[in-house]
């Protein structure tokens, strides 16, 4: 069981570069098939629907002892739903296979993130939930020039962008992530002891602790904040005449700088105190999403996406932390599911929201409102943060 660390961040790094390339690509898929702002923002809703409903659910069947089946099964279903959408030829079947894969993009991340609190000790979550994250990034930025680039050679054969040969790659990488997801164990015990027979705490119990909801708040804003910017960006390149590889390129960026701040996350909180680089998630990289469209300029506007991604790329493990730490040891993965359920209901509701906004007020709008989602969210960080100083 010595090794299941290493298995995890593989399966994590290989499903995030196929989860965070697809919607990319699940974009560009959608425009192709004539869909305009109000649809894109249905379809990126879609992805999260289906999570919005179980994922509590997932979160109790990984507190019972079933992290690797729910895994394996995430694996599985990740796979199969690309497949759906490389073969879709139509806005509803693209529709159903990105419910698919938000529905296995929510078993895989459950279950891995249930594994680090149910195998480590309480010392090592910073820096396990910092080294998952890291992997998060990595698979991230793998996936986005996977799939830029066999889209771009795919494209130069047909008209439009061609994204079908993009999403069969990113199926493949999703399998290649197989065998890491059969050698996970199968915990019977939690470090070495059995597992506590304490009753779990129930979504409500969760809700009521202070600092629960704006550490869910948190999360959602910054999770929603990466999927507005996935979705929108392709459709604000386009305005501005980028081809698929800049816009792919620009996107690294964002998710490259999220790797350097997580690989140095645990240094980062040896000198800089815990709340700081909570607050500092939402706060600064407020400014900069609300820029990115008066920034004409690729050159700037990748300089914008270094800056959102660097403290986008701290809040994210800060807040499993944040949330673990609140709620009864067979509670956790729960408590972590309860988290993304908040990012699930964003998801759903931020893309629909900023689908109408940009259907009426232009895509530019679109990061303007996501700015200031990101300021709001910094404001109940940091009233939750004081009174836990002042505690």
């Amino acid at each position: 069981m010595r090794h299941w660390y290493p298995h995890l961040c593989v399966v994590t790094a290989l499903s995030q570069a196929a989860f965070n390339a697809a919607r990319m690509l699940v974009s560009y898929r959608a425009l192709g098939l004539g869909a305009d702002g109000v649809a894109l923002g249905v379809i990126a809703a879609l992805f999260s629907l289906l999570p919005l409903v179980v994922a509590v659910h997932v979160g109790r069947a990984v507190d019972n002892g079933h992290p690797a089946g729910m895994l394996r099964a995430g694996v599985l279903l990740t796979a199969a739903s690309l497949i759906v959408i490389a073969l879709s030829g139509d806005l509803v079947v693209l529709g159903i296979g990105n419910a698919l894969l938000g529905f296995g993009q929510i078993l895989v991340v459950v279950a891995a993130q249930g594994f680090i609190p149910l195998l480590s000790e309480p010392y090592e979550l910073d820096k396990r939930f910092a080294g998952w994250s890291l992997a998060v990034s990595i698979g991230q930025t793998v996936g986005l020039p996977v799939a830029g680039l066999v889209s771009s050679a795919s494209s130069a054969e047909a008209e439009g962008v061609a994204t079908t040969g993009a999403v069969l790659a990113l199926a493949g990488l999703v399998a290649l992530a197989a065998p890491s997801s059969l050698l996970l164990p199968v915990p019977r015990r939690v470090n070495g002891k059995a597992p506590s027979q304490e009753p779990t705490q129930s979504v409500l119990t969760m809700l009521g602790i202070r600092g629960m909801c704006p550490a869910v708040f948190s999360s959602l804003v910054v999770l929603t904040s990466m999927d507005v910017l996935s979705a929108f960006l392709p459709v604000l390149g386009e305005e501005y005449g980028f081809s698929v590889l800049l816009v792919t390129v620009l996107l690294m960026l964002r998710t490259g700088s999220s790797i350097v701040s997580r690989a140095f996350l645990p240094a980062l909180l040896r000198v800089v105190s815990r709340r700081w680089l909570l607050l500092s998630a939402t706060l600064c990289s407020a400014l900069p999403m609300s820029l990115l469209p008066l920034a004409h300029q690729p050159v700037l506007m990748g300089i914008l996406l270094v800056i959102v991604g660097f403290f986008w790329g701290i809040g994210q493990p800060l807040t499993m932390t944040w949330v673990v730490t609140l709620v009864s040891q067979r509670s956790r993965a729960s408590a972590l599911s309860l988290r993304l359920t908040g990012n699930r209901l964003g998801q759903v509701l931020v893309p629909l929201g900023a689908g109408a906004i940009a259907g009426s007020a232009g895509v530019a709008s679109v990061f303007v409102v996501t700015g200031a989602l990101l300021w709001t969210s910094s404001g109940f960080t940091w009233r939750a943060v004081r009174r836990e100083r002042d505690a």
